[in-house]
């Protein structure tokens, strides 16, 4: 299995090559994301990371980066992205973001979608999980920290089963927006269309 981490920084995927644009370690290819198109040929990674990423990026730059994905992807190959979500506090606490996303954001990059007529994008994309992982307060002191694990899994789990409910497709997003999370972590994972 070859696996890309773009945008690894310091914490890249273990098994994975990583690709970003500071010669940090663990890094082993220097590039700018924004820099298309990548010195990687057609076709060479099975899974494709994305990691706090695209919300460093405008609308335009991401269409970009997800092509380039799709690009450098073998047939079938997933694609995992990873974003905060808009509703919890640490969407805005880095200055350096510049979108924001709910849950049912992904679905605009999903061909299947009843958006998928936006000819601005890619929609060669399969969207085949949406997940969630809680941080509900962010304690340091250790049993603080524990109770918050508690808390954190209760509303994570909480949040699946509305992910899962397809009467309501809105729900998940709107248990986010109802508590005051430090952090939401939404996971798309898109299978590669041919």
């Amino acid at each position: 299995m070859r696996i890309l981490d773009l945008g690894c920084g310091d914490a890249k995927v273990e098994g994975a090559t990583g690709l970003d644009n500071v010669a940090l370690t663990g890094v082993n290819i220097v590039h700018d994301l924004l820099s298309f198109p990548y010195p990687i040929k057609d076709g060479t990674f099975d899974i494709i990371y994305l990691r706090h990423v695209i919300e460093h990026f405008d609308i335009n730059e991401i269409n970009r980066v997800i092509n380039e994905c799709h690009r450098i992807l073998s047939n079938h190959g997933k694609l995992n992205i990873s974003v905060p979500h808009a509703f919890s506090i640490a969407a805005y606490t880095d200055i350096t973001h510049k979108s924001y996303f709910t849950f049912n954001s992904g679905k605009f990059w999903d061909r299947s979608h009843s958006k998928s007529y936006y000819k601005d994008r890619v929609l060669l994309w399969d969207l085949i999980q949406i997940d969630s992982k809680v941080n509900w307060f962010d304690w340091k002191r250790y049993r603080l920290r524990k109770v918050d694990l508690i808390l954190s899994a209760l509303m994570n789990n909480k949040i699946k089963k509305a992910l899962k409910n397809k009467q309501n497709p809105s729900l998940a997003d709107r248990l986010v927006k109802k508590y005051s999370f430090q952090f939401v972590e939404i996971r798309w994972t898109f299978r590669k269309a041919i």
